[in-house]
């Protein structure tokens, strides 16, 4: 049975309801660096995370492969968590914004077997959506590899006010501001239920980062009538690298609870 790969980024899990993953089927060292942040007034904070796996059947988010899709999903969704293997990558993994630098350290193994690099407890540094960060892996000589690469983070996400009146059947329209040069995806869950403490059910869709797409009717529908609703939206992307060996991915996403419902 195929795993969906476990996320520091809780948004992510239900990533599997759509189809911007990638499979890898045989044995393979993989480090998982995960850098969230979301709408802040002024400043923007993250608190980054890394483990390091020996990764076999299992399936990775994927921002490049974009599916254009949606359905209709239980919220808040679920997915199953099978501990991997632990690797070995050495401390302190040092990851720099173009604000502040930080070391990340292991922890003791979390209830699903991770061991996560993290800050300290409560602990976080300045970022700057869509700006290039650096990571470095120290490594070991008989566990995962040194890396020492930079990437690009998630930028800032706004989605334009979407109408959302009841009466309207046809499809509904999503415009946002697109992350230009990257190959990023956005996605978007409408969430709603019988009322705002009871929300059960989701549209939840996939978008590529181009700026505009439709949600089709019947499936907006059900959002459009239910008593209550609200948005939930996130941008993300993905950078790969690898060693011939061994291979490391950084999630980068930035999340928005931000969004405009006109009735």
């Amino acid at each position: 049975m195929k795993r969906f790969l476990f996320v520091a980024a809780a948004s992510l899990v239900v990533l599997s309801a759509c189809k911007s993953l990638d499979s890898i089927p045989t044995s393979i060292g993989l480090g998982v660096v995960t850098v969230s942040t979301s709408d802040g007034a002024t400043s923007h904070m993250t608190s980054p995370t890394a483990y390091f796996v020996d990764a076999v059947n299992v399936s990775i988010p994927n921002s490049s492969v974009n599916a254009d899709t949606c359905a209709e999903i239980g919220y808040p969704g679920t997915t199953q968590v099978s501990p991997l293997s632990q690797i070995d990558a050495g401390q302190p993994v040092v990851f720099a914004t173009t604000l502040d630098t930080a070391q990340l350290l292991p922890t003791s193994a979390d209830v699903n077997g991770y061991i996560f690099y993290r800050l300290a407890t409560n602990d976080s540094i300045r970022i700057v959506p869509g700006t290039t960060g650096r990571v470095t892996i120290p490594g070991t000589s008989n566990g995962y590899h040194a890396f020492n690469f930079t990437f690009t983070n998630a930028d800032s996400l706004k989605i334009d006010p979407i109408l959302a009146s009841a009466d309207s059947t046809h499809d509904l329209p999503i415009t946002w501001n697109p992350q230009n040069g990257q190959h990023a995806s956005v996605v978007l869950q409408l969430e709603f239920g019988p009322t705002l403490a009871g929300i059960n059910q989701q549209v939840f869709c996939q978008f590529t980062d181009n700026g505009a797409h439709s949600v089709q009717a019947s499936l907006a529908n059900a959002f459009r009538t239910a008593p209550a609703k609200r948005v939930h939206a996130y941008r993300f992307l993905t950078t790969f690298n690898n060693d011939g060996t061994d291979e490391v991915v950084v999630i980068s996403t930035y999340a928005t609870d931000s969004t405009v419902l006109v009735p």
